[in-house]
């Protein structure tokens, strides 16, 4: 490489520029949020609307700081129940596996909500060893598997994530959201 290769290189704007939209990505994930909240105020309007409630559910801004978005403001979501206090925290879009989680903590434990792809059941993990010989079918079965995903648009839901080592994904409903506020509230 000669030195005017080198300078052409350095004045080229398109290699390794990195086209992602972080701020569209951050806006999308605070809206999942928004609706993530709308949906148990929902759920919950039943029992706050009843006189002499036991329940009021209020909400805090926090500050979140994620690599290539950093420094954004967010809500905490605060349910608090019969002199108990449950805090839904954030914690963040750029989870591994994930569009993003909360945490939902209580006296007696904690609950994730994880933003994923809705037809899964799980997390999807692949590994794969290949020898030279098999790299081109290798990529090949990549290709297809892309075409596919860009053909299927993907669309995220929020789910309950259950504990390691078999982590399963629970559809969030009223149902299931209940069960587990109940269970970072009571001991049994």
């Amino acid at each position: 490489m000669s030195l005017k290769d080198l300078e052409d290189f350095l004045n080229d704007d398109s290699e390794g520029k990195d086209t992602f939209n972080y701020e569209e990505d951050k806006q999308k994930w605070l809206q999942s949020v928004k609706g993530l909240y709308q949906d148990i105020t929902a759920w919950l309007k039943p029992l706050t609307e009843k006189p002499n409630s036991n329940i009021d559910i209020s909400f805090e801004k926090t500050v979140l700081n994620e690599e290539h978005i950093g420094d954004y403001e967010i809500d905490k979501m605060y349910i608090d129940i019969k002199g108990q206090r449950v805090v839904l925290e954030p914690i963040g879009t750029w989870i591994i596996g994930s569009r993003g989680r909360i945490d939902m903590v209580g006296t007696y434990g904690k609950v994730l909500f994880t933003y994923v792809d809705e037809r899964l059941t799980k997390p999807k993990v692949t590994v794969r060893v290949f020898s030279s010989a098999a790299e081109m079918a290798f990529e090949q079965e990549m290709k297809k598997e892309i075409e596919a995903a860009v053909k299927t648009p993907v669309v995220y839901t929020w789910k309950i994530m259950t504990p390691a080592p078999n982590v399963q994904y629970i559809p969030l409903n009223e149902e299931t959201f209940s069960k587990a506020l109940l269970s970072v509230i009571t001991n049994g």
